[in-house]
């Protein structure tokens, strides 16, 4: 009899997990392929798929920074909430936001603080993209060694990972 390693089985629980929960365009391919859509962005009729490759062709926004669920320093880079809604739909301005991840878990927060207080929408840590399996394929994050005054309860709960869709209102 064959065993199976841990990483065959967290990959296979992550199609899986696509397949069921995430939106169409992950479904199709391999979820850690740089070029596959990662992302879809919605707002009403409007959606739009990203990949990694097309979040870090964006301007991108990096610090370094610590968190309860990441004690040791890392480097966080990737487009900034407000990049990433510049390249959705320039023209437009947007109050809230609905994050997703591939367990459905959701976090709603308001698009002008998140704005304000530099948050980025991480897709590498320490100069590499973040697998599924390590917070991947993006992580809502703030810059809480920057900014003392961002860390606290609210803030880190906002920090979503596994993020797979987001919805503008």
């Amino acid at each position: 009899m064959q065993s199976i390693s841990r990483r065959a089985m967290l990959t296979g629980l992550s199609a899986t997990a696509l397949c069921c929960l995430a939106p169409p365009a992950l479904a199709a391919g391999d979820i850690d392929d740089p070029s596959a859509p990662i992302l879809t962005v919605t707002d009403g009729g409007v959606a739009l798929a990203f990949s990694r490759n097309d979040l870090a062709a964006m301007e991108q926004t990096a610090f370094e920074t610590t968190a309860p669920f990441m004690p040791i320093p890392r480097r966080m880079e990737g487009p900034s909430v407000a990049t990433l809604l510049r390249a959705f739909d320039p023209n437009k301005t947007f109050e809230r936001m609905a994050i997703a991840a591939l367990d459905s878990y959701l976090v709603e927060a308001e698009v002008p603080a998140l704005v304000e207080e530099e948050a980025i929408l991480a897709i590498r840590q320490d100069g590499a993209f973040l697998p599924v399996a390590d917070k991947g394929p993006a992580l809502l994050i703030f810059p809480f060694d920057d900014r003392p005054a961002l860390q606290d309860k609210r803030h880190y709960g906002l920090c979503i990972w596994q993020i797979v869709e987001i919805r503008l209102s």
